[in-house]
């Protein structure tokens, strides 16, 4: 199977760690899984104290840990 074809292999609640992009090296929190991608909240807190959320595509992030 090419990347592009592979099955979703996290789960809501996974944790990953972002391996690109603007996060890259911070731990997070599966929010959703999707065919081409994730949606994730980070776990360090913006200067307003909120999460930032963001979406991954799935050769941008590593799974530690199942949910």
């Amino acid at each position: 199977m090419s990347e592009e074809q592979q099955e979703v292999l996290v789960q809501s609640g996974d944790q990953v760690l972002v391996t690109a992009g603007e996060y890259k090296g911070e731990l997070a929190k599966v929010i959703s899984p999707y065919t081409n991608s994730i949606s994730i909240e980070l776990e360090k807190r913006d200067a307003d104290g909120t999460k930032p959320r963001t979406v991954l595509r799935h050769s941008e992030y590593e799974l530690v840990e199942k949910a």
